[in-house]
């Protein structure tokens, strides 16, 4: 009892509360005749733009931001919309021009609006909200010449009603400042301690028992919650970074610790991958001790870091582990980091050097290499402690800001990196992020390619050097009349005129094309246009009058509202908004026979309605389906209220409203399937494509040694980082996407985490690299690494291609595996050949075989992936490819098999293969 207690009373946060108090002010004026009457027959849209563009949200900053957006796109749809009504009210009434204006007119916001949605993902609610207002006024009763100022002024009335009521709840219950971007890097913080205390328990335990099944399942949990957590933190940043807010505190000063969270993340990724001896082996070695106290220093440096956030940002006094009067604590902890970083670099190497000593035969040439049992963590560790060591500066830096400085008002700089950042006010429906930087997304198997156009312009130089050379000894013979007016046509069309012109043209083709916004924005103005066409037909005809008993408005408004830019947003939005609709006009009817017209009923079940509508809202990821609900309610219950002398019974206007609804939302599918289609599979598998290629440019990089570039491998990481974030938001809504046939969801989601897993593993290697004996693992062994390496990008380029060309890959390909072997123990050799004493750098060289034992995994990882989703081009056996099992009626394709499958790969690598 006292735990269902508790869920009820948490229900009832301060959103919650505001949401309740704004939605009973509105009704509340709705249903006292002296107010609502400045809102003419169509003040029900009060509630309607309260929950669509005006309600709470989780800070007061936010939504005073909202609210100032919001009415100026509603204010920019009114006086649009007003002056095309003053213009076409210049023509006589009941004309072709009077009705033509008013149409082209919303064709022209649809197209803006559509642009600015879809380019300035800030301006998405303001851009809806003006289509919305535009819709009603242009709509009604066009081609006539009064009564269009009534109408202005009756929306500027239910634009700044909801907007003043809901600013005035806000105020009263909402807090002024949000934590929300220090709360989420806290958090992760402590996920990283968890992570940590778990990987030394694999590493460094002593109790000799060997690693249990749910400890590994807690660590993949861990580091999965970690990647999103990562991911989130660059959106909350960009979120933060242009919000108003209340503090002491910039959100820029604590803008590092989202590197050191995502470096520490690859490392705790790459470093606790792999563990090939036992716990007793471990737990024979000296340098246990150094190395579990570098980790205990790391340890305490997060508890202080995340205990710092907490006492800046959330105001804690009682942060654990943190007294700010003391000033020597940051240094105590720099210095125990340093301290035990040293201790364990000192250790690792004397015992290093005593195992090389150990290894007496060529037979024994790796033990140097593989007896030390955790390399891969002792390097990470080290790596870690550097982190650390930045993040606890930038802790204790905020401390000192946070003790120095004054509460003060943080605003954004008004830019379009400001516009181009989506507020958390707008409910995330579309979580696909624009791919316009990306040219490889716009491939067009019909068009030319950059390369082939130069050529063809070179080519039509050369050619009209040729023949201006020649102009001159032909003009001197006597050719046919004929011929003389094909050589000036043929000049005129090759001209530099007609040329500049085609380029011109193929530019403009070209920005269409590749231009994500232009799109989107011709998407959305077809769509108004098509559906809004029988509003602009004359009066009196059978269209006309069908829109205006069917209510034609809320059509073309829920086209607006679905159309995304990609089908599989667009599916989501369309099933949410049918079914919300469903409901909404359910409770509507039912509240319509309960309390008829009496105003107290009215607003106590529309308040009550708001309940579960908040708890859809701000407690699930079917917010689209609460909204709509809500949208649906006020034209039914409160339509014969508000116009007593309304004819259409209740029932009917239920179902005509969710009719117009559902052939909104089928208009906008159709729209996104045939025109301008994006299709999140097919940019899934060309991403994926793309990424594969990225990772395999980035590994050759990280093979240089002579042409070594830390920037450009920097870049490429940050690169392959942004595509595989694309990656994760398109997996969520290729899950949205409808199909006939099912989509391999787990194939799809398992090709992206071992594409993760291949990027920690780069970014282990090049911190790895940077401190291995160049003459022995490199110099010595080149041909062996040359053959590596060669093995590791042939197979990206295998995967690279079938994700890109969706085509099988070769029945066989070079051995990563053995090539690793071979490098290995050739490495081994060389090092106890070297006269050099062995050190550190040894160890990382250790670490190295034991990472790159990993990436053969996650490339064999990847390799299956490839096979099970596009098959084997099997040449051996004379088995027909997928695609041509496709036309036998009767192939089964869950018998996928082969007699090659037991043939091992190392044979064939050893053969030259």
């Amino acid at each position: 009892m006292a735990h269902t207690l508790n869920r009820i009373f948490s229900f009832f946060t301060r959103r919650v509360l505001a949401r309740l108090l704004s939605t009973f002010l509105c009704c509340l004026i709705l249903v006292v005749k002296r107010l609502s009457h400045f809102g003419g027959p169509s003040a029900f849209l009060l509630l309607t733009l309260k929950e669509l563009v005006f309600s709470a949200q989780e800070t007061l900053a936010q939504h005073f931001e909202a609210t100032v957006l919001n009415i100026t796109g509603a204010l920019f749809g009114i006086g649009f919309s007003t002056l095309a009504r003053y213009i076409a009210s210049l023509r006589p009434d009941h004309t072709t021009s009077s009705r033509a204006i008013p149409a082209v007119s919303l064709v022209l916001l649809a197209f803006l609006a559509g642009w600015a949605k879809s380019r300035l993902p800030r301006l998405q609610l303001s851009a809806r909200i003006s289509c919305f207002i535009s819709i009603w006024l242009l709509t009604a009763d066009p081609g006539i010449s009064s009564g269009f100022v009534r109408a202005a002024t009756s929306f500027i009335w239910i634009t700044l009603s909801p907007a003043l009521i809901c600013l005035v709840s806000n105020m009263l219950l909402l807090r002024w400042f949000s934590t929300h971007f220090a709360r989420a890097i806290a958090n992760s913080f402590s996920k990283l301690h968890e992570c940590l205390v778990v990987s030394m328990d694999e590493h460094l335990s002593l109790n000799g028992k060997s690693r249990s099944s749910s400890v590994a399942s807690r660590q993949k949990n861990l580091l999965d919650e970690l990647l999103e957590d990562s991911i989130q933190l660059d959106m909350a940043y960009s979120i933060a970074a242009f919000e108003l807010r209340l503090g002491r505190i910039s959100v820029a000063s604590i803008k590092p610790l989202i590197g050191v969270v995502e470096n520490i993340r690859r490392e705790l990724s790459w470093g606790s991958s792999r563990v090939n001896t036992s716990r007793g082996e471990r737990s024979s070695h000296p340098t246990m001790i150094p190395v579990g106290e570098l980790a205990q220093a790391i340890l305490a440096s997060m508890k202080y870091v995340e205990a710092a956030l907490l006492f800046v940002f959330e105001r804690t006094t009682n942060a654990p582990g943190l007294d700010p009067s003391e000033k020597q604590t940051a240094p105590q902890i720099l210095r125990r980091l340093d301290q035990a970083r040293d201790a364990a670099r000192r250790e690792c190497a004397t015992l290093f050097q005593h195992m090389n000593e150990d290894a007496s035969n060529d037979d024994n040439a790796g033990a140097a290499v593989e007896t030390l049992g955790y390399p891969p963590f002792l390097v990470s560790l080290i790596e870690m402690a550097g982190e650390m060591r930045r993040a606890v500066l930038v802790a204790d830096k905020i401390l000192s800001l946070h003790n120095t400085s004054r509460t003060r008002l943080w605003y954004p700089r008004f830019s379009c990196a400001w516009l181009g950042i989506a507020p958390p006010t707008v409910i995330g429906d579309d979580r696909v992020v624009s791919d316009d930087n990306d040219p490889e997304c716009f491939e067009d198997e019909r068009g030319l390619s950059m390369a082939e156009a130069r050529e063809g312009l070179s080519e039509l130089v050369r050619w009209r050097e040729a023949n201006t050379s020649t102009s001159i000894l032909r003009s001197t013979g006597s050719r046919p009349p004929s011929e003389n007016s094909g050589f000036r046509l043929r000049n005129i069309v090759y001209g530099p005129r007609v040329l500049r012109l085609r380029l011109v043209l193929a530019a403009c083709a070209q920005a269409i094309t590749h231009s994500s916004h232009l799109q989107h924005a011709i998407k959305n103005s077809i769509g108004v246009m098509l559906l809004s066409l029988p509003a602009f037909l004359p009066i009196g005809s059978p269209g006309q009058r069908w829109f205006v008993q069917a209510h034609g408005q809320w059509m073309i408004i829920s086209y607006v509202w679905v159309l995304e830019t990609n089908t599989g947003a667009t599916c989501r939005v369309a099933y949410l908004r049918i079914a919300g609709t469903i409901l909404g006009a359910v409770y509507a009817y039912l509240t319509w026979l309960i309390c008829r017209t009496n105003p107290h009923g009215l607003v106590v079940m529309v308040t009550l309605a708001d309940l579960p509508i908040s708890w859809l809202i701000t407690r699930t990821e079917v917010s689209s389906l609460g909204v709509v609900a809500s949208v649906t309610l006020p034209p039914i219950v409160f339509s014969r209220f508000l116009d007593p002398n309304a004819n259409t019974q209740i029932i009917v206007l239920a179902a005509w409203r969710a009719a117009m609804i559902t052939a909104g939302v089928l208009a906008a599918l159709a729209m996104n399937t045939f025109v301008f289609p994006k299709h999140c599979r097919v940019l899934f598998l060309r991403n994926a494509g793309r990424t594969l290629g990225l990772s395999s440019q980035l590994y050759l990089a990280l093979s240089r040694r002579v042409l070594y570039d830390r920037r450009q491998t920097l870049m490429l990481e940050l690169e392959i980082r942004n595509s595989l974030i694309r990656l994760s938001r398109l997996i969520i809504a290729l899950r949205d996407e409808m199909s006939l046939l099912p989509k391999p969801m787990m194939q799809y989601r398992n090709s992206l985490s071992s594409m993760q897993a291949m990027l920690d593993i780069m970014t282990g290697l090049r911190q790895i690299r940077e401190h291995i004996p160049i003459r022995e693992t490199v110099s010595g062994v080149i041909k062996d690494r040359r053959e590596f390496v060669s093995c590791v990008c042939m197979s990206l380029y295998a995967c690279e291609h079938a994700f890109r060309a969706r085509q099988p890959l070769p029945q066989f390909l070079p051995s990563a595996r053995h090539a690793r072997t071979t490098l290995i123990s050739h490495i081994a050799r060389s090092m106890r050949q070297s006269q050099r004493v062995p050190g550190l750098s040894h160890v990382y060289a250790s670490a190295e075989g034991e990472v790159l034992a990993y990436l053969v995994e996650t490339l064999e990882s990847l390799l299956n992936i490839g096979r099970t989703l596009f098959g084997t081009a099997e040449w051996l056996t004379g088995e027909p490819t997928p695609a041509e099992s496709e036309m036998a009626p009767h192939a089964d394709p869950l018998k996928m098999h082969h007699e090659w499958d037991g043939v091992q790969e190392i044979g064939f690598a050893r053969e030259g293969w």
